[in-house]
């Protein structure tokens, strides 16, 4: 037996009124996106249990960008710094990516605690150009911020040739003492 457009309408409006009802008698209800500050770096790749990613910061020709790399297991800072040391791969360098880091020669070793991060680099940090201590600088705070944080509360340390720098966060792919973070101004109204 066929059932006529007449009588399948009634059906499916039933249907889903069965349907909503059910899924309000749960406390399933709507809402609207929830805005919960940035998402979490140096984690598992969204919808992938067992990949982790990475963040590397790299000058472009339009300034210091961050790009993704796969990990395949969770990372921190210290083996984010050694990625980043190694410079830009194949296609990163397809799309302008280089590294203002210079050639170390020596050991460079990581420490980390909690929301910070201590890197001792076998050159007088005093030396390093604005470029590479944000490259340190973000490479190693994106690896360890953890869930829920902001990258910008990860404090890094960089030590070197007798100089330390102390308290620097990454705020917009840069590097900035953390006392002297830039803030929007406030919009006055007439």
């Amino acid at each position: 037996m066929r059932l006529t457009s007449a009588i399948r309408k009634p059906h499916a409006a039933a249907a889903a009124a069965l349907l909503l009802t059910t899924l309000a008698g749960c406390g399933v209800t709507t809402t609207d996106a929830i805005d919960a500050g940035l998402p979490a770096t140096g984690a598992r790749k969204q919808g992938i249990t067992n990949t982790y990613e990475l963040r590397l910061y790299f000058m472009t020709p339009t300034g210091i960008a961050a790009t993704r790399r796969d990990a395949g297991d969770k990372v921190g800072a210290e083996d984010a710094i050694a990625w980043l040391l190694k410079g830009p791969n194949q296609p990163e360098k397809e799309r302008g990516m280089y590294s203002d880091l210079p050639k170390l020669n020596g050991e460079v070793h990581v420490t980390t605690g909690t929301m910070r991060v201590g890197i001792q680099l076998p050159y007088n940090v005093l030396r390093l150009s604005l470029v590479a201590r944000s490259q340190l600088v973000c490479t190693a705070a994106s690896a360890e911020v953890p869930r829920g944080r902001a990258v910008q509360d990860v404090k890094v340390e960089l030590s070197g040739g007798n100089y330390v720098v102390s308290d620097l966060v990454c705020d917009n792919n840069n590097a900035f003492p953390a006392a002297q973070v830039p803030t929007k101004a406030a919009v006055s109204t007439p």
